[in-house]
């Protein structure tokens, strides 16, 4: 089973960059979207139904403000995977955040982790959001269920997973409260699961800066990540950056579970 996640950063601006193209290559089995950043009924009807053909399609954008964050889960319809909007957490919930979605004793925890923003004026948001979605994930697991929770993250967890970590100390995302923050998820019982497989392993990095040709030059963050339950590690075949898909500032990273 094929899992992917991309922050595509405007729907209806990724499908002129050749997402659909992307997504009959990559043939996911689920595939969660971030920052969508409109309704399904904006994107194009023909879009639309051949999408709905092959995936039950949970789209969730926030409420709180049109055209901003929003996320999206995607899954082969013969999986038979169920989906819910949210956390049951109203203020989280309004901004489309996260969508969970279950087959049998598996549950995807996917979407869009809030960003501190500038001046870290959201950081007190994002460190009750990191506590609240920390126990939400213990309650899963303390019910025998086995996590993956994904997504673009908002936060490099250490100094390898950017490229000039000094220079960011005080800048959203690589701030020590949010770093710390980042390590509940492990406390809880998950593992990150690339860093795992690569320890030491630098350059690896899922978004880049528009400006001064930070792609080309991999001046980037590795902010988009796959979590999982330490028991499915043995299941885990792959995990994986696709750098070279282009289409966002972000690209889609995969994991593949037998």
């Amino acid at each position: 089973m094929r899992f992917y996640s991309w922050n595509v950063n405007g729907f209806r601006s990724v499908l002129k960059k050749g997402f659909m193209d992307w997504l009959e290559v990559a043939e996911p089995d689920a595939l969660s979207l971030q920052e969508i950043r409109c309704e399904w009924e904006e994107a194009d009807l023909g879009v639309r139904r051949q999408i709905e053909s092959a995936y039950d399609v949970c789209w969730f954008p926030a409420t709180s403000k049109k055209g901003y964050a929003g996320a999206a889960t995607l899954t082969k319809k013969e999986l038979g995977f169920t989906h819910t909007k949210g956390l049951g957490i109203g203020h989280y919930d309004a901004e489309g955040r996260m969508i969970v979605s279950r087959k049998d004793n598996l549950v995807l925890i996917a979407g869009y982790f809030p960003n501190a923003s500038q001046g870290l004026v959201r950081l007190p948001f994002k460190r009750e959001f990191a506590k609240d979605l920390t126990a939400f994930v213990a309650k899963h697991h303390a019910a025998g269920d086995h996590v993956i929770l994904t997504g673009d993250m908002n936060v490099a967890p250490e100094e390898i997973d950017l490229a000039r970590p000094r220079d960011n100390v005080k800048n959203p995302g690589f701030t020590p409260e949010e770093r710390e923050d980042f390590k509940l998820y492990l406390g809880a019982g998950l593992v990150d699961v690339l860093r795992e497989r690569n320890p030491g392993v630098p350059g690896l990095y899922t978004w880049w800066t528009a400006r001064g040709g930070a792609r080309e030059r991999n001046v980037g963050w590795r902010i988009d990540l796959f979590l999982a339950s330490r028991p499915l590690l043995e299941r885990i075949k792959d995990v994986r950056i696709h750098a070279d898909v282009l289409g966002s500032d972000h690209c889609p990273i995969s994991l593949e579970l037998d």
